[in-house]
């Protein structure tokens, strides 16, 4: 432990070093945003070591030098949009450093800001001065995130009053484009109007419109918790659709009909677990040995007086010698465990359906939902280590949540069938009045182009984003 806090410094800096070395080799790529947000990273970690502080703001300076610029090649160049990306990442990053402009940077972002200025004059602007409030606000919306910078208050402000002030001289025009057999248009000049805090008449809801629905019938299966649940979510569905008008009285009525079911089973089984066992056995080893034998031999020497004699001296002779032993070993042996254990299952199915008439002229509409889920484990209070074997619960998707999100679903499909129901009542002819028209845009979809044709001639390219004034009751 004293070892590893010993090398725990090392580490870290060996761990700086190393993010360092990548921001280091991003600057020199040109890549300074990347660059200073690694480096962000080691200040935090190492606060008080002013290299990396003046690293860091230095790579945020760059970076900011670098986008403004780009932004200004991209004006100069006529390609405003990607002028305005580039001008968007630099206010982001500036805002988020807290960085403080020298004077050239200052003089290039009010360039930059006339710019932007001039180009939003004609891309919101304009098709607000020829009526197109919708379109108009359609592009402010998607240049909000770059005009909600302070920088931008002012730009922001005047296209914002000159989008509003479209829309109420637009509704001032539309109020007048109508006759008194027309609901449908009446109805989508009161959103239009609404739309722009401006008043219009709400007309009395068209006949073919509908209150709250009613739904009869039965699911078995369900509690009756669970079956106003379903009730309730597919009112929902029904009154965010185009049949629906809160001013309505004609009330429809759908069966809901249904099964839900959930059958659980135990069964014991044996279940196996394969291991490894280390067996032994014995083997022969071929060993060398060294054997030192003594013997005596006869050697002569000379005397203290010079005279030669013998004696018997003893010495050794090394020889080797192979034997064989036996020794033991072990063997790894697959093997596999076996164990009881109980296998519990749960099956969930359902079939829901709601059928009901809303077009007199057509067949009924209906909405099915078949669906199964199936989830099985295994328990027991069995441990054998070698093996992974270990005591395990079960615990399974309870049938409320899984009942749930089948509701849901169905919900879903009821609201597309809903708005598919009604395209195909009431934009299918290819001959439409202008109040057919608004009644095919109830929809809250893409206009087919018979329906456009007709309300372009009222209401220009603004036409196509009519149904989005339907998208709420």
């Amino acid at each position: 432990m004293v070892r590893l806090l010993r090398l725990l410094p090392f580490l870290l800096l060996s761990a700086c070093t190393t993010l360092r070395g990548r921001a280091d080799d991003l600057a020199r790529k040109g890549q300074f945003v990347e660059a200073a947000a690694i480096y962000d990273d080691l200040v935090q970690k190492s606060p008080h070591q002013p290299e990396l502080v003046s690293a860091r703001d230095d790579l945020r300076w760059r970076a900011l030098e670098q986008l403004l610029g780009n932004a200004r090649r991209y004006r100069m160049e006529g390609r405003d949009e990607p002028a305005e990306a580039d001008l968007l990442r630099f206010l982001d990053h500036r805002a988020e450093w807290n960085s403080k402009l020298n004077g050239a940077l200052e003089s290039s972002l009010l360039e930059e800001m006339g710019g932007t200025h001039q180009h939003l004059r004609t891309l919101i602007g304009a098709p607000a001065q020829q009526g197109l409030a919708l379109t108009a606000e359609q592009a402010l919306v998607r240049k909000r995130p770059l005009l909600a910078h302070r920088e931008m208050v002012v730009i922001q402000r005047e296209m914002e009053n000159v989008v509003l002030q479209s829309g109420k001289d637009a509704c001032q025009r539309l109020r007048t484009v109508s006759s008194e057999d027309t609901p449908h248009w009446k109805e989508l000049v009161f959103r239009y109007c609404t739309h722009w805090s401006e008043y219009a008449p709400r007309p009395p809801a068209a006949p073919e419109l509908f209150g709250p629905p009613g739904f009869q019938g039965d699911v078995s299966g369900l509690g009756e918790a669970e079956l106003n649940r379903l009730r309730s979510r597919l009112t929902e569905a029904f009154e965010t659709s185009p049949w629906f008008s809160t001013g309505a009285t004609a009330r429809p009525e759908f069966s809901i009909d249904g099964r839900f079911s959930t059958e659980r089973d135990s069964t014991s089984v044996e279940l196996t677990a394969p291991y490894t066992e280390q067996v032994p056995y014995t083997d022969h080893e071929e060993r060398t040995e060294t054997i030192e034998e003594p013997y005596t031999e006869e050697e002569e020497y000379t005397d203290s007086k010079g005279e030669k004699k013998t004696r018997t001296v003893t010495k050794t002779r090394t020889y080797t010698r192979t034997f064989t032993v036996p020794v033991t070993k072990y063997r790894d042996v697959s093997r596999t465990f076996e164990y009881h254990a109980l296998r519990l299952s749960v099956d969930h199915r359902v079939a829901l359906s709601a059928t009901g008439v809303l077009d007199s002229r057509r067949a009924p509409l209906s909405t099915v939902l078949q669906d199964q889920f199936s989830e099985h484990g295994y328990e027991h209070d069995v441990t054998f280590h070698d093996g992974g074997v270990t005591p395990q619960r079960v615990s399974f998707t309870p049938p409320q949540v899984w009942l749930e999100a089948r509701v849901e679903e169905l919900g879903r499909r009821f609201s597309q069938q809903l708005v598919e129901h009604w395209r195909e009542s009431y934009c299918a002819n290819p001959m439409l009045s202008l109040d057919e028209a608004a009644r095919c845009a109830r929809a809250g979809t893409t206009l087919p182009t018979p329906a456009y044709r007709v309300l372009s001639e009222v209401l220009g390219d603004d036409a196509a984003r009519v149904p989005q004034l339907f998208a709420s009751p």
